[in-house]
């Protein structure tokens, strides 16, 4: 009966987390996808990730100065998904919602209250949004 009860709030505590995590990529994907397509880097990144999926070496074939782990993993994707900058961009919001998930969990740990914690988080995200919109 105690292990049904526990693994009742273990499951209720992943849901939890889930839809925190799934909450932060709504609210990236409400900057990301909007961008007009003006910034350089972004255009680099999917050129260098087309360039690998399409099987060029990095460093041999492809001039860069960074490591090339993002790279390849855009390249997987691009070959799951098909080159498309949208591709590109969703996995940009995905990845901007865990680092805001990882940022709240460790709030969490640091024994900071949720709904603070959560309110902390959610401003971060809010100076990425507002620094976008003061460049344009």
């Amino acid at each position: 009966m105690n292990n049904i009860l526990e693994m009742k709030m273990k499951n209720k505590k992943i849901m939890k987390n889930i839809l925190i995590f799934l909450g932060f990529v709504l609210m990236a994907t409400g900057n990301v996808l909007i961008q007009e397509l003006s910034n350089l880097d972004e255009i680099w990144i999917f050129n260098i990730g087309r360039c690998i999926s399409n099987g060029l070496l990095p460093y041999k074939d492809i001039s860069m100065i960074v490591t090339p782990l993002y790279f390849f993993i855009c390249a997987g994707l691009f070959k799951i998904f098909g080159a498309e900058l949208l591709v590109l961009r969703i996995f940009e919001c995905i990845q901007t919602g865990a680092i805001l998930f990882l940022i709240y969990k460790i709030l969490e740990r640091l024994k900071i209250h949720k709904g603070i914690a959560l309110a902390c988080t959610t401003r971060i995200l809010l100076f990425i949004i507002i620094s976008y919109l003061c460049r344009l």
